[in-house]
């Protein structure tokens, strides 16, 4: 299968160098974008045969160019419930569809999916980028979430990456390893930050980020926040007076007779 790709222009701190489109063949796209009208029209002069768009999640930097290339191709929308309004079909993961399998990665947000051709080739969306890390957002973003579709997406030995965003991985299964290293990581440091005496997340991401872009502190907070969550939830961790505090394993045994 050619894959071609055609770059949005739409750069900023979480794109990267802008949305990537995927064009396969010469009928299919994923990822449409935004509805820049510059970008809708480069897919409509590069596809002139479109006739199915996939949509791995309902952001809008990914989605919603969707809406105009159907109205003037007719082209079917393949996407998760609640991405665009007039999707043709929906699907919810272990479908597969033109060839392409649908795999259910939930923890950026929700609903999001991933598509693998039968070369092993994986459109992978925002759950896995060509560079850096992607974000993952509560409540919708779910960290416990994101490290299972992490492992599921190893699991199945895709062979390369074609991210959302930065450029193609051809170093497939190294990339995921390195992705689950990072959040294993960043937990570790979430984890000493408690124990060295921070307890509110200003304090713990000034800890963990030391030399971080001011303009990016929001974003980082929001991660520690996702780490916090999925350590609470794991009986690690827990929200008292403000602040956060690690749980010993005698609060941990305390906490589930209660709930039981």
């Amino acid at each position: 299968m050619i894959i071609r790709d055609i770059v949005a222009p739409n750069p900023g701190p979480f794109t990267l160098n802008g949305t990537r489109s995927y064009l396969l063949g010469d009928d299919a796209v994923i990822d449409p974008g935004p509805a820049i009208e510059s970008h809708v029209d480069a897919i409509r002069t590069a596809m002139p045969h479109l006739k199915t768009i996939f949509i791995t999640h309902r952001h809008g930097d990914h989605a919603p160019a969707a809406l105009p290339l159907k109205k003037v191709t007719r082209a079917r929308i393949i996407a998760p419930a609640g991405v665009v309004d007039d999707a043709d079909v929906i699907v919810h993961g272990g479908e597969t569809i033109d060839d392409l399998d649908v795999i259910a990665t939930p923890g950026h947000t929700q609903e999001h999916v991933c598509f693998m051709t039968r070369d092993r080739d994986l459109f992978t969306g925002d759950t896995i980028l060509g560079e850096g890390t992607t974000t993952i957002f509560p409540p919708d973003g779910n960290m416990a979430a994101y490290m299972r579709s992490l492992q599921m997406l190893r699991a199945r030995s895709p062979k390369r990456i074609f991210p959302g965003h930065g450029p193609t991985r051809d170093d497939a299964m190294a990339l995921i390893d390195e992705y689950i290293a990072h959040r294993l990581q960043r937990e570790r440091q979430v984890i000493d930050a408690l124990a060295s005496g921070a307890r509110t997340i200003p304090e713990m991401r000034r800890r963990i980020y030391s030399e971080l872009d001011p303009r990016l502190e929001g974003a980082a907070e929001v991660q520690i926040m996702a780490h916090l969550i999925k350590l609470q939830e794991e009986g690690r961790v827990d929200a008292r007076d403000g602040g956060y505090v690690i749980l010993s394993r005698a609060d941990g045994e305390g906490s589930h007779d209660t709930m039981a």
